[in-house]
């Protein structure tokens, strides 16, 4: 098996060349919080490379199962400046000391996970009120909230992604808003904190995304189509493929998410992600013609109001701040692809 760090330290130098530097991060001491999902992985390769470039600073990472973790990771066994502290987001965090900066990206994406939206509201809220709760106990000065997309609710079908000073939210009427909800909930919590405690709250709201690390068995249509194309084809959809999405590559957003940390005007809510969309058909053709040319695209059947869900972020807020979806998204999918490829 391939080691992660090392794999993504090859796109991390080449971004070197195009993003803003994250020299403010030097002698910091931060804590993440979901520190082993897919945001935490890349997060923790990306901390890597920058540790091997000379930078220094301390990290602690919330995990329920570190030990897990690690058997899984062992590359991460091997850094001397991470400590993993074993602990439920939803209930007091451990941790000792002060903390410059504080990164909560405890999320359960998993479609499982949603079955329950009583649960994903409890939760989601849960977790923020904790994460705000150590940052006023810990001295911490800047704070990230990873938001969501799903909180504009159901996105207009023109031309162009959503602002993020859209007047849109999701309809408190239906359950299916429950992940939203607690997220537009959360940033008022963060909001009224940093106002309270004079620490500066980032805010994000998080798209889609792609990289190595994406669980390619979940519910998300990119992964389901690179599984697919590497085990020889057909590529299925679940649907006629006219929805609209965009991705962001993995490194890409790592780099976003600690840019934002460390730059972003608090309470300034930033959308992440990438501006140029397509449609879902016209992705599993890409991934297809990449990947493993000439097999079948399977179509399924139209679902109702498909051709309405768009999903797609402006992200003029986050070009401002010199972020930019710099890896092109054929070079993602391939990278996706080589990954999983080794992991065999």
């Amino acid at each position: 098996m391939s080691d992660f760090a090392v794999f993504l330290a090859d796109d991390f130098s080449r971004l070197e060349a195009v993003a803003p530097d994250l020299l403010a991060l030097d002698g910091q001491r931060l804590f993440i919080s979901g520190a082993t999902g897919f945001f935490g992985k890349n997060l923790l390769a990306l901390l890597a490379h920058l540790h091997a470039g000379g930078m220094r600073f301390e990290v602690v990472g919330l995990s329920r199962d570190p030990q897990r973790f690690f058997a899984a990771e062992p590359w991460a066994a091997r850094l001397p400046w991470l400590r993993l502290l074993q602990g439920d987001a939803r209930e007091a965090w451990p941790g000792d000391g002060a903390f410059d900066l504080l990164l909560h990206a405890a999320t359960d994406t998993h479609a499982g996970a949603h079955a329950d939206a009583q649960a994903v509201f409890d939760d989601g809220l849960a977790g923020t009120r904790q994460a705000l709760a150590f940052a006023a106990t810990h001295g911490v000065r800047r704070l990230l909230l990873t938001g969501s997309g799903a909180q504009y609710g159901a996105l207009p079908s023109a031309a162009g992604g959503v602002q993020e000073d859209a007047p849109l939210a999701c309809d408190p009427t239906q359950a299916g808003s429950a992940y939203g909800e607690a997220k537009r909930a959360s940033e008022l919590l963060a909001v009224l904190h940093a106002a309270r405690h004079n620490c500066a709250t980032v805010l994000t709201r998080c798209f889609a995304f792609v990289g190595p690390g994406l669980d390619l068995n979940g519910h998300f249509a990119i992964g389901n189509f690179i599984r697919d194309a590497l085990a020889g084809g057909p590529l299925r959809l679940s649907s006629a493929g006219e929805a609209v999405r965009s991705y962001l590559y993995g490194a890409d957003l790592a780099w976003w998410l600690l840019r934002l940390l460390l730059a972003a005007p608090s309470a300034w809510p930033v959308n992440v992600g990438a501006g140029q969309g397509l449609r879902v058909i016209d992705l599993a053709h890409r991934v297809r013609d990449l990947l493993c040319p000439d097999v079948d695209v399977q179509i399924g059947p139209a679902q109702p109001g498909e051709s309405r869900r768009h999903y797609l972020p402006d992200i003029d807020r986050a070009v401002s701040l010199g972020l930019s979806p710099w890896t092109p998204l054929d070079l993602a999918l391939q990278r996706t692809a080589r990954w999983h490829n080794l992991q065999r």
